[in-house]
């Protein structure tokens, strides 16, 4: 028996709507009402409908290549003190332009949204609160980047779809070294820390060295999930047991160098050091020890201030691109909830030469 194929003309009909109106239904275009799109497919679905795999390959390639028309908005949600005070971090600046470049790639606006400070207890409500007036405004998607005070957002959205941008996102931030694991529900992009410190690794052991150190934070390795701990302790297992040398945790490095640096360089000699903090730098120079001649240094996030480094660009444009992808895909989908399936994109950084390592060999 032959088939006869189900057309959009054919769907549009039995639903009393437009052609275009279909296809946008089909593909749970946001500006089409649910209640339409849900009517739509369950008519599409009675009538045996099935899209052409190569004719939707087609007009995702045209749209794609196409000058994009504003389609909607898309919220930046931004807890910082003022508008401008995240800004003075160059990771979170690529943040932002890559995801606004995607955004206007795809056809979206994205709107920073500032928050005031609030006191509140009952973080539900105010999430709710928040959620509803963003809806009013016609906004149904909302990117996370690295919140500073207001953590319990990531707690629960009704309505809304949400990425996170980053690492960092935990419900208590009161004590961040004791935080325990917290299984994040919302999809999110972040760096692959855990292949940038093999990256590191990889490079070092290429000119040479092999008593290599760590020298981090704890905050910024509990905020990612103890991603780049993990990624050391794998590549300490690789050496012989008299190379291996334990990593070293500070809780701050603004108030000099501390004692416990000192004895840590002294009874390990590490021959390279990886490192987050440029201040590493200025403390083996102040211990009488010259860069790379004595010992090398990596940094494992290449910004302004390390201009010069050997080390690892984090791709952060990449990185806020992502989030609006993983927004849109889930805008798609209709999935204006906590989704059941969260996807986890990390993006993988770059090596880039500099002054601060030489060849060994």
């Amino acid at each position: 028996m032959k088939l006869q194929k189900i057309s959009l003309d054919h769907i549009a009909k039995l639903a009393g709507v437009h052609k275009a109106t279909v296809s946008r239904a089909l593909r749970n275009h946001p500006t089409i009402p649910r209640h339409t799109r849900e009517r739509i497919h369950e008519i599409a679905k009675r009538e045996g409908y099935r899209p052409n795999p190569l004719v939707s390959l087609y007009q995702s390639h045209t749209r794609a290549n196409r000058p994009p028309s504003m389609q909607a908005t898309l919220a930046w949600i931004n807890d910082y003190p003022n508008q401008e005070c995240w800004r003075e971090f160059p990771w979170l600046k690529g943040y932002f332009s890559g995801a606004k470049k995607r955004c206007e790639h795809r056809g979206y606006h994205l709107e920073e949204l500032m928050l005031p400070s609030s006191n509140t207890v009952n973080h539900a409500q105010e999430v709710n609160k928040l959620a509803d007036s963003i809806r009013s405004r016609g906004v149904f998607g909302v990117i996370l980047p690295l919140l500073l005070h207001q953590q319990y957002l990531i707690e629960q959205w009704e309505g809304c779809a949400v990425a996170l941008i980053g690492s960092g996102h935990f419900p208590c931030a009161d004590q961040p070294s004791h935080v325990p694991f917290y299984p994040q529900g919302f999809s999110s992009a972040d760096r692959d820390l855990f292949y940038n410190l093999r990256l590191c690794f990889s490079k070092m052991r290429q000119l040479g060295y092999q008593r290599i150190g760590l020298v981090y934070s704890k905050y910024l390795d509990t905020e990612a999930q103890g991603r780049v701990y993990a990624g050391y302790l794998f590549e300490q297992n690789q050496v012989a047991e008299e190379m291996r040398i334990p990593a070293i945790f500070l809780d701050r490095f603004k108030e000099g160098r501390p004692a416990k640096f000192d004895h840590w360089i002294q009874t390990y000699r590490p021959e390279a050091i990886i490192c987050v903090n440029p201040v590493v730098k200025s403390w083996v120079e102040s211990m009488g020890l010259r860069v790379p001649e004595d010992i090398g240094l990596a940094n494992l996030n290449l910004v302004e201030d390390v201009i010069g480094w050997d080390g690892v660009v984090e791709q952060h444009e990449q990185i806020g691109a992502a989030s609006v992808d993983l927004l849109i895909g889930q805008l798609s989908r209709s999935e204006l909830q906590i989704p059941r399936e969260p996807r986890k994109i990390f993006i993988p950084g770059a090596w880039a030469d500099g002054t601060t390592l030489r060849p060994l060999t």
